[in-house]
């Protein structure tokens, strides 16, 4: 086996056990306390308020007003805006993902493709999260935004494609695995 792909996965393992033994019994005793409904309600921030925070029409105000201060100012409270909001998500995602691991401790029925995929979403998630973050601190939300519209516009265009390219291959034109003359079974 793979050295890097063992140490990955033995990272992710105690990563896992880190998660599960940090939690404290008061913080147990407080979830079993707590209303049903009120734990288990995902609270994500509003997207509005990023929406608000990637405004174009505000900058373009600022923008008008030609003060050099006052822009820098409304870019830094705009990245500190976004970086707020991405922390809030976080937190939250980080929250279900405690919730999770606290009531799947004791399952019986547990199902390991289930947890690993579950897993791999949440890696995904904290890794998208990481790059956006890196992205907002460095460029801006601004910035940000005008680079992850064009990669959506790249995206879809290359989805367009594929689908161009899979109408015009016909299904005989691609060979079977079994279909080759020679082999016997």
């Amino acid at each position: 086996m793979n050295p890097v792909f063992l140490a990955s996965i033995s990272v992710a393992l105690l990563w896992l056990l880190f998660l599960m033994l940090r939690r404290s019994t008061s913080e147990v005793k407080r979830a079993r306390l707590s209303p049903a409904g009120s734990e288990y309600e995902v609270r994500l921030p509003p997207r509005y308020l990023l929406d608000q925070c990637l405004s174009m029409e505000d900058l373009e105000f600022v923008r008008r007003r030609k003060s050099s201060a006052l822009l820098g100012l409304f870019l830094e409270e705009r990245r500190r805006l976004a970086a707020l909001w991405l922390r809030e998500t976080r937190r939250e995602a980080h929250r279900l993902l405690r919730l999770h691991l606290n009531s799947v401790r004791f399952a019986a029925d547990l199902r390991p493709a289930a947890e690993s995929r579950l897993f791999l979403a949440v890696a995904v998630f904290f890794l998208i999260y990481g790059a956006l973050m890196t992205a907002v601190w460095f460029y801006g939300p601004l910035q940000t935004r005008r680079f992850l519209d064009s990669t959506h516009a790249l995206a879809r265009l290359l989805a367009r494609v594929t689908d161009r390219i899979a109408v015009t291959i016909a299904p005989g034109a691609v060979p079977r695995m079994g279909a080759v003359t020679g082999l016997t079974n």
